[in-house]
């Protein structure tokens, strides 16, 4: 029942921030698109919602949420929707914190209150969301102790000036030497990033939503008129952070939470296409024509 509960909190806000946001994109729920776009009723028998998978994609795209990874994503929607069973109480515990810690955002947007939600459950739930945040940075934690260690061997086995010379020559092959499949999740891309253990230049991988846009200028006519003139292009990007890699302290995180833990970006944001250096921003020949 939890990711029903997290649909059902997902679905009041998307309402709240406009009802046309929970149409399903299809010919069949043209009603619905109606319903929920001139007169918003949810009796009304003809409404039909988008289901949990794309709900949560656009909570994260409408409601800038730090989104499971997909993995975790899909894990939750086929619970919803019976095609998994929870049969071990180890798989039941990860669905079930992902969907609290869903859930926690989802109220704090609707302003209401998590105890009053969950009433005589409320202590039970504080207690689980506790123990995975300790996890987290129980994890984190032993990564970056990992990534020091890493770091303190290379410089007493090569000394100040090796150890400087050593570094650079890794921070300049991070995007030769990591992979977005090294995650296993996928093709994703590399945005330029500090490293929050060593300070060196490293990527947050995610993935990108490049949109190119005609860009104007107005220049006058004559007689108090103004025409527009079409200079040239640029990108509106969008990165959505997955994960984290370093190539020279070899500190490795994935997902959300691991994110959070030590500050870097978790939720999608706009970003400059010089942070994506491995990101093909070429333009297509034929787009000022079709101005």
């Amino acid at each position: 029942m939890a990711p029903l509960a997290v649909e059902h909190l997902g679905k009041a806000v998307l309402w709240k921030k406009n009802p046309v946001l929970l149409a399903p994109l299809d010919q069949s729920a043209e009603a619905s698109f109606l319903v929920l776009a001139t007169k918003p009723d949810l009796l009304s028998p003809q409404l039909r919602t988008v289901g949990l998978s794309g709900l949560l994609s656009r909570l994260e795209k409408v409601c800038n949420f730090a989104m499971l990874e997909p993995k975790r994503r899909r894990r939750m929607v086929d619970v919803r929707n019976g095609a998994m069973h929870v049969g071990t109480s180890e798989q039941s515990r990860h669905v079930l914190l992902d969907c609290l810690t869903l859930a926690h955002e989802l109220l704090r947007s609707l302003g209401e209150d998590p105890r009053a939600f969950y009433g005589e459950h409320s202590s039970a739930v504080e207690v689980l969301l506790d123990e995975k945040r300790s996890e987290v940075s129980y994890r984190v934690a032993a990564k970056r102790a990992r990534a020091r260690r890493r770091l303190t061997e290379l410089e007493e086995q090569l000394g100040k000036t090796g150890f400087a010379e050593a570094t650079d020559r890794l921070e300049k092959q991070t995007g030769e030497d990591y992979q977005p499949r090294d995650f296993g999740i996928g093709h994703l891309w590399g945005a330029l990033q500090t490293c929050p253990e060593c300070g060196m230049s490293a990527r947050l991988y995610g993935e990108v939503e490049a949109t190119e846009q005609a860009d104007y200028d107005v220049e006058p006519m004559g007689g108090g008129q103004y025409e527009a003139v079409f200079i040239g292009t640029y990108w509106d990007v969008v990165f959505t952070p997955q994960a984290f890699a370093c190539n020279v302290c070899r500190l490795e995180l994935l997902g959300s939470d691991e994110l959070i833990e030590v500050g870097l970006p978790s939720a999608r944001f706009d970003i400059e296409p010089e942070r994506l250096p491995d990101y093909d921003f070429d333009t297509d020949p034929g787009f000022e024509d079709s101005i």
